[in-house]
């Protein structure tokens, strides 16, 4: 479904899918809420910060931050080599760059936001984004384009982590997945009705068009720092008192997890890359259908991932989850890999089905497993460390691995994404969890 900032979504050429294209950094407030509606406790006091008021204008925050990133990512690749003046090589090897400065960075931020404030840190971050993308205006080489993009692609990489960890300080137990979810339907949304405001640039195809819009993404990140800024944050649950060493980094379980949410999150490039390839040289279909894949991919995003929130509400359901995410993402290559023999008007569509089956089911997964084994003063630190699993399937390993195993072994590819997917999903049931704590005991602590 969206981009990296969405709390697991990238942004893609689909979204147009967060996921950007979808998908990272989710709301319809009334679906699977509790007592006090998406994300809240039932408090009803207007002073009280856990109520559902700071919840909203979080979802408010996501719905101005996706409509912006909805209308630069409908262009960029265009603005950059015709406006800017790259080529495609230089374009991908600055992303490539960018993407590993982020990686290194990804927990020494979140360590900083927990020492002073998650909220106060996404702050800071959004305006770097406004001022990187900004830079994406006045850039005309490549050196100033990779530091452009690796401001905007650093800071983008800690906002998912760090929405994630804000979430946990605005809500309790099964609500903060829930939130999530309606955060990740909102980002869609943005994304969705953004996408076709930026690409009336690309038919006017007037350079100063291009810069505008631009530059209105970057005013939209100046909102969106603005916004947060005025969501109160709990006392309680300010900034963590200071501790020494990289506890993430050590732990196992982090590593177990992440590794697991590397192969799981698979299910990107697959849809962004491998579909698309095997589509055109293999399925006997026209690149048409693509916008009415991608188009059956958001809006099952939009429509399941809150009812999807509901199966990974505590430590095993969220096992189990993971284990049917796997399952139905290796039956998606299982039926892709049939589309040279079967009917590919037919077997496209339901492997598309198949394939967002399984992604809203493991990104609700991975929120619950990551809050598990999240220390309350580290959690930032910890979500952070557990994300760049994420960002390394999605843009590092995915890329390389389908576009290699298509080229060099053909279908045979397919089976051994299905291998890897259903390994991932079994692969979860040996990492050693805190006890499971049902929602209705979460909501109560």
């Amino acid at each position: 479904m969206t981009q990296d900032n969405v709390p697991g979504r990238e942004v893609g050429p689909n979204r147009a899918g967060g996921g950007a294209a979808r998908s990272t950094p989710g709301g319809e407030a009334a679906a699977g809420a509790s007592a006090g509606g998406v994300g809240g406790r039932g408090h009803e006091g207007r002073g009280d910060p856990r109520s559902r008021r700071p919840v909203r204008r979080l979802l408010g925050v996501g719905l101005v931050d996706y409509l912006g990133v909805g209308l630069f990512v409908a262009f960029s690749a265009v603005y950059f080599t015709r406006i800017v003046g790259l080529s495609t090589g230089g374009v991908g090897l600055g992303l490539g760059l960018a993407g590993l400065i982020a990686l290194g960075t990804a927990v020494p931020i979140g360590r900083l936001a927990d020492l002073v404030g998650v909220r106060n840190t996404l702050v800071a971050l959004h305006l770097a984004r406004a001022a990187g993308t900004a830079g994406y205006a006045a850039v005309g080489e490549w050196w100033g384009f990779l530091v452009a993009v690796a401001v905007v692609t650093t800071a983008d990489q800690s906002v998912s982590a760090l929405t994630q960890a804000f979430v946990a300080e605005l809500a309790d137990g099964a609500d903060r997945v829930r939130t999530l979810a309606a955060y990740r339907t909102v980002a869609n949304l943005g994304i969705s009705l953004g996408a076709p405001l930026g690409g009336l640039a690309i038919g006017l195809d007037d350079a100063a068009a291009f810069r505008a819009v631009v530059l209105v993404n970057a005013a939209a990140f100046v909102l969106v720092a603005g916004l947060l800024a005025t969501i109160p944050v709990p006392p309680a649950r300010g900034a963590a008192t200071r501790v020494s060493g990289w506890g993430a980094l050590r732990d196992r379980r982090v590593w177990g997890l992440a590794s697991i949410d590397t192969l799981l999150q698979l299910w990107l490039p697959v849809l962004n890359l491998g579909i698309p390839l095997w589509l055109t040289t293999r399925g006997g279909l026209s690149a048409s259908w693509l916008g009415a894949l991608y188009a059956v991919n958001t809006v099952f995003g939009v429509v399941c991932q809150l009812p999807a929130a509901r199966l990974a509400v505590s430590v095993r359901a969220a096992r189990r989850c993971q284990v049917a995410a796997g399952a139905l993402l290796a039956a998606a290559c299982v039926l892709l890999w049939s589309a040279e023999r079967a009917p590919a008007a037919v077997v496209f569509p339901i492997g598309v089905l198949l394939l967002s089956c399984g992604e809203v089911i493991a990104v609700s997964a991975a929120w619950t497993l990551s809050y598990a084994v999240a220390p309350d003063d580290r959690r930032a630190e910890y979500l952070a460390a557990f994300g760049m699993g994420r960002s390394v399937g999605r843009h590092v390993l995915g890329p390389v691995l389908i576009t290699g195993l298509l080229q060099a072994v053909g279908g045979v590819g397919w089976g051994v994404m299905a291998a890897l997917f259903a390994s991932a999903g079994v692969g979860t049931l040996f990492v050693r969890l805190p006890p499971d704590r049902p929602a209705a005991d979460a909501r109560e602590a």
